[in-house]
């Protein structure tokens, strides 16, 4: 649902919770964001240079290389999986013909190949924060204009849990007035299939309002007293009536949105990007148990909403199972403008 001011949110809390106090307390919680609704477009000249975008090509300076990663720290347990599957009989695929097994190896050997070497990232998106500000506020230390472009490794997809998937992303920031130029993709990614290309994509920018998710390290802090039947009663306004937790291709504020609070579809992302950032392993539930990282835990909050991208099918852009993709940033590195100190999740349900 798109909502437009804090007592919109306030009205349906209170429908929902049935409590009006606690409604207030609630809506207070919530921030301003501006969502993106996408439309694929045949002739990627039609969308001006530097505006904000998302798939196709990237808008950047001449002496800007093209994002790459080198290999994970961890290539040796990525390409275990598909190496058994480079070399797996027949047998293993005892519903394909096969030509599709077939297929099944080569794919895993291209895969193998790409873990193994330095690969370049696929272009996902750029903002223009002139005009995300024409559209309506966002966070105060977002920036008022310069271009922020998003690169991420589509073919390996890592979760960020991994304080190895650090290489999977990179954002490139450009000031405003850099000559730009629109760049074709490195030869290693036009020669992938088409189930690896985001369609180009125009953006029309809109202001809204966006509720505060119990998944969130703040929803923790403010200690509310909700009953059983409260706490079920919001999370089924939260993922059904609401559909906050949806990514309805790109056409509302549940799908693609700058700064604001996300839609999460597992759990608190804040925490997670603390522990990950201080290198912390967060596959598992030992990062969040351990006395030892309280101090880590408790610095969540200070974790921002940069980005989200969701499922938008009419682009090629999935993420898992009609997942969402999140890039988080601290504030303080938000403010310094160090965009590398960013960190992703994905998220699918």
């Amino acid at each position: 649902m798109n909502y437009c001011r804090e007592q919109e949110i306030a009205q349906a809390i209170t429908d929902v919770l049935d409590d009006a106090s606690l409604a207030r307390q609630l809506a207070a919680q919530s921030k301003p964001a501006v969502w993106l609704q996408t439309r694929q477009v045949e002739v990627e000249d039609e969308i001006p240079l530097a505006a904000t975008k998302l798939g196709g090509r990237p808008d950047l300076t001449a002496e800007t290389p093209w994002p790459q990663r080198n290999p994970y720290p961890d290539t040796h347990k990525r390409v275990q999986s598909h190496r058994e599957d480079s070399v797996a009989p027949d047998s293993r695929w005892r519903w394909a013909t096969p030509e599709q097994a077939q297929k099944i190896r080569t794919e895993a050997l291209q895969h193998i190949a790409r873990l193994e070497s330095v690969f370049p990232l696929h272009f996902l998106a750029q903002i223009n924060f002139a005009q995300v500000w024409a559209a309506g506020p966002v966070d105060e230390d977002m920036p008022r204009g310069g271009l922020l472009s998003v690169f991420y490794d589509m073919a390996e997809q890592p979760w960020g849990y991994d304080p190895t998937d650090a290489c999977a992303l990179a954002l490139v920031w450009s000031e405003d007035g850099a000559p730009m130029q629109r760049r074709q993709q490195p030869e290693a990614l036009q020669a992938m299939d088409d189930e690896w290309q985001i369609k180009p994509a125009a953006c029309t920018l809109h202001a809204c309002q966006t509720p505060l998710p119990m998944e969130s390290a703040q929803w923790s802090a403010l200690q509310l007293e909700l009953t059983e039947e409260q706490g079920d009663d919001f999370v089924e306004w939260w993922f059904d009536e609401a559909e906050n937790g949806a990514s309805n291709d790109g056409e509302d504020a549940c799908c693609h949105r700058i700064s604001g609070w996300p839609t999460p579809v597992q759990g608190d992302m804040q925490t997670e990007c603390a522990l990950v950032a201080a290198g912390h392993y967060c596959g598992s539930g030992q990062s969040y148990q351990d006395p030892a990282l309280q101090s880590v835990r408790d610095s969540a909050g200070d974790w921002l909403l940069l980005l989200q991208l969701g499922t938008d099918e009419k682009l090629g852009m999935n993420w898992g199972d009609d997942g969402q993709l999140y890039i988080w940033i601290r504030r303080e590195d938000l403010r310094a403008r160090r965009f590398d100190q960013a960190r992703l999740v994905l998220q699918c349900h």
